[in-house]
């Protein structure tokens, strides 16, 4: 029996090679790994014993690519010719290159071809060469061949299979390298690909499995706790991005993957109070994201109320040895790459689009009644229109001097969250009356108009777009209300 052995990873190398030469195996050895494996008084063949002569070169760049190796694993039983039982082959180190942020050329020396090739002959021969590329399964290997003389089918189409996705995860680096050195396009083809980081416990439901995998982002930097929930994940998603879109001190508390109460503060540990007030029902069990320090003050706030995750940029060590008094409260630094596109699965087809990462400001809003708004209002409906991106369509938001004090979210009628927000408001006795509001899409009719303006509503923003676009202004004339349309919506569903 005959192994060929071309390794970059030498992990776990010596212990195969040395068990396989035991049993009596030829084994056969790219120039780097056999010098590995003599250094370490195993027997190896050089490739050159076959008659290869291909390793000097272009610099070194031929080294497996030669008819008298591919020929020894793609032959069939009728070319009679001996084959590798095994190859064991793992591939240049273009992930680590590319994420230390090596020179270019140094990226692009990382690009493995023989590798690659190795790898896909012998799956094509899947039925007579087993192709092994994770050190992880040597050990299962070594089990098998103690007990059997050669791989078992089924375990040579399991092995087969991880190969593939091994070379198509490593293809898939190499194209977002060069996809990241021109403007994005929604290509005729589109590759998806990361790497398992966990399996969570259940998905969105006990009775569903689940994982989570890195895509744009390879860690989601936990500090403390146990593993986040798919719905903890959708809801840390929410807070990041919701913060995010502001540079003074913000708090948003999410609450199933829609804000329950947001706020802005001369301090952060203000702007988290005047957040939990809004809405301090909903805030049970939610989860806090910052975009400020998390400061001492702050920590010993948090740890008086039950919360799932807190989510900042960075934490005072005083306030992180703090908050690790909470056993149960995940801690996530927020350190994600930023990224503009986002995608999602749809009866077996994949939805791609970029990212919602527009906010227009009034300077691009068209106010289209008499009514000319404060300074303030406008202020407050720039903080609205900002959060409403994230509240579930149909969306609506109540604010006042710069914190929300009603969110209506995932009504199925524009009028129905509105109603929502002004009954959330009453009932923690937030006054309506001066404040603004926001609305993620447009007034399909004037009923909302009269809601808001009943309840002391003074300055609106929304899209136009409506055939009663008319109406609905007429009703805010007569209201008194400041009315601004926008010629961008932000629905989210």
């Amino acid at each position: 029996m005959k192994a060929l052995i071309s390794v970059y990873n030498k992990e776990g190398i010596e212990e195969i090679a040395g068990f396989l030469k035991e049993k009596g195996w030829d084994i056969y050895a790219s120039s780097g790994t056999l010098k590995y494996l003599s250094e370490k008084n195993i027997e190896v063949y050089p490739l050159s014993s076959l008659g290869v002569s291909s390793e000097g070169i272009c610099g070194g760049r031929i080294k497996t690519l030669h008819p008298r190796i591919f020929e020894r694993i793609l032959a069939r039983e009728e070319d009679e010719i001996e084959i590798f039982s095994i190859i064991i082959v793992n591939l240049y180190p273009f992930e680590e290159v590319l994420k230390k942020g090596g020179n270019e050329e140094e990226i692009i020396e990382n690009i493995d071809i023989g590798g690659v090739a190795l790898i896909r002959a012998g799956v094509k021969n899947y039925k007579r060469i087993c192709v092994v590329v994770d050190p992880k399964d040597y050990k299962k290997i070594i089990e098998i061949l103690k007990e059997k003389d050669e791989i078992p089918l089924l375990e040579k189409i399991r092995f087969a299979k991880k190969a593939i996705l091994y070379t198509s995860y490593y293809d898939s680096l190499i194209y977002r390298f060069f996809e990241s050195k021109i403007p994005f396009e929604f290509e005729d083809k589109i590759v998806l690909s990361g790497k398992k980081i966990y399996n969570l416990r259940y998905g969105e439901n006990p009775h569903q499995k689940g994982a989570v995998y890195s895509f744009f982002n390879e860690d989601l930097n936990v500090l403390q706790g146990k593993i986040l929930s798919y719905n903890n994940l959708l809801d840390v998603e929410t807070a990041y991005s919701l913060v995010s879109e502001f540079e003074e001190p913000a708090c948003a508390i999410i609450k199933h993957a829609s804000p329950c109460g947001v706020a802005i503060g001369e301090n952060i540990t203000f702007a988290f109070e005047r957040a939990y007030l809004s809405d301090p029902i909903s805030a049970y069990g939610g989860v806090v994201g910052i975009n400020k320090s998390c400061t001492k003050e702050l920590a010993q706030e948090i740890k008086e109320y039950y919360f799932e995750v807190l989510i900042a940029p960075e934490f005072e060590n005083e306030a992180l040895s703090i908050l690790k008094e909470k056993k149960n409260l995940r801690i996530i630094e927020a350190k994600f790459k930023n990224y503009k596109y986002h995608f999602r699965e749809c009866n077996g087809f994949i939805i791609f689009e970029e990212k919602d990462l527009k906010t227009s400001l009034p300077d691009e809003w068209e106010l289209k009644t008499w009514r000319k708004p404060k300074k303030e209002e406008i202020e407050d409906l720039i903080f609205a229109w900002k959060v409403v991106k994230y509240v579930k369509s149909n969306g609506i938001v109540i604010a006042k001097a710069k914190r929300t004090i009603g969110i209506g979210s995932g009504g199925s009628s524009r009028i129905g969250s509105l109603e929502i927000a002004i009954n959330k408001a009453k009932s923690f006795g937030l006054e309506t009356v001066g404040g603004v509001l926001a609305s993620d899409g447009f007034f399909p009719f004037k009923d909302s108009i009269e809601v808001a303006g009943k309840n002391g509503i003074t300055a609106i923003v929304a899209p136009g777009g409506s055939i009663r676009d008319k109406e609905v202004i007429e009703e805010a004339e007569k209201e008194g209300i400041s009315l601004f349309f926008t010629k961008d919506r932000h629905f989210r569903h």
